[in-house]
């Protein structure tokens, strides 16, 4: 096995070809965040995006993005924190040793946080399980709905409750299919960025690359790869939207905002519902919503993959060496803030900004443990 690295912007047609093939060869892979094109969008942005090729006897045979964190060993997710899943793409049939590639890609250590091995390439006892919330519409949007009420009648019933409610005392519901709108995108956004001040939580839309790369998706509204905006409205009210990256028929959304202002109709619950039911409109079959939040989650998609977080790598720190507790958060935000911010300048402000608003994270956290014991006793 010969391994070669180059800048995701060396990336040959050939080769670009070859990695979309292995995409489809294998069906886990389909993401487009573990694909070449997402790869290629971050690096235009960032301009720090390394591919690592596995070929044999002169065909490649495996492809990994990252980002090499500085001067160090540590390398990190593509596009973190957008980046929710990782993979080595590789051919199904090509038994890969995954340190040898490692070794020959120069990683000792790489950080994942959503690393999905259909293949059974790494060694998962290394590592740390999460659940991948991922929607896979068989037969379409309405056979999907319809085996989800058939699972859950109460949950169905309360969804229909909540969106009759919506028409009845705002205005009927409107879903915009591939909203080509940049007034209401920067409405979804400033809703978000409104969230994580209230919240606490890091802005990952301030830093330029990541406004950068929003922009570019917006302005590239292809099926094949681009930007995906759908939104909600009641009446004439914007109440609920997501955006994200989709690459063929699947749809990765990264930001889902909500109008306070409804907060009591669950805007965010009726809207999911909405997307689904209508996903055959614009050609989707797979609806990806990623880890977390498993409690709203879970109830659109009810047979969750299992992905892998931690390190892998020569160097790799054992899962079981982890922080916990409050080192823990503490641990998770410092390492959120060097991944999204590329600069010294942009982590300082970052981290000045986490210490001043840890007050109103703590509140926040708070406030979520008693909503997501009302949501579940409300939605089971």
């Amino acid at each position: 096995m010969k391994v070669t690295t180059i800048s995701a912007e060396s990336l040959t047609h050939e080769q670009i070809a070859c990695w979309v093939g292995l995409q489809a060869e294998t069906k886990a892979y389909g993401s487009p965040l573990v694909g070449p094109y997402f790869a290629q969008l971050v690096h235009r942005h960032r301009g720090d995006v390394t591919i690592a090729i596995a070929s044999e006897a002169g065909a490649d045979v495996a492809f990994l993005a990252y980002h090499r964190a500085g001067r160090g060993d540590l390398c990190r997710p593509v596009g973190w924190p957008f980046g929710d899943y990782q993979a080595i793409v590789c051919h199904p049939s090509y038994r890969l040793n995954v340190e040898t590639f490692l070794q020959g890609a120069g990683i000792n250590r790489l950080r994942v946080t959503g690393l999905m091995d259909p293949t059974g390439l790494i060694e998962p006892n290394v590592l740390t399980p999460a659940l991948g919330f991922r929607i896979h519409l068989a037969g379409g949007g309405e056979a999907t709905m319809e085996r989800l009420r058939q699972a859950n009648p109460k949950w169905a019933k309360n969804l229909r409750r909540l969106a009759n409610k919506l028409n009845r005392e705002l205005g009927p519901v409107r879903l915009v299919l591939e909203d080509r709108d940049p007034a209401n995108l920067d409405q979804i956004l400033k809703l978000k960025v409104n969230q994580y001040h209230d919240s606490g939580m890091t802005n990952v839309l301030r830093p330029a690359w990541v406004r950068g790369m929003m922009q570019d998706l917006i302005n590239q509204p292809s099926r094949d790869f681009g930007g995906c905006l759908i939104t909600m409205f009641a009446g004439d009210y914007l109440v609920a939207g997501q955006f994200g990256v989709r690459q063929g028929s699947w749809f990765h959304p990264w930001i889902a905002s909500t109008c306070p202002k409804v907060h009591a109709y669950s805007p965010g619950i009726v809207f999911l519902g909405q997307m689904l039911r209508n996903s055959d409109a614009i050609g989707l079959e797979t609806i990806d919503l990623a880890q977390g939040h498993s409690h709203y989650k879970s109830q659109f998609a009810r047979h969750p993959i299992t992905v892998f977080a931690g390190e892998v790598g020569a160097q790799a720190r054992a899962a079981s060496h982890a922080p916990a507790g409050f080192s823990k958060l503490v641990s998770q935000r410092l390492d959120l803030i060097a991944g999204l911010e590329p600069t010294l300048a942009g982590r300082l402000h970052a981290m000045t900004q986490a210490v001043l608003t840890a007050p109103r994270r703590l509140a926040s956290r708070a406030h979520e443990k008693d909503v997501h014991r009302a949501e579940t006793d409300d939605h089971s």
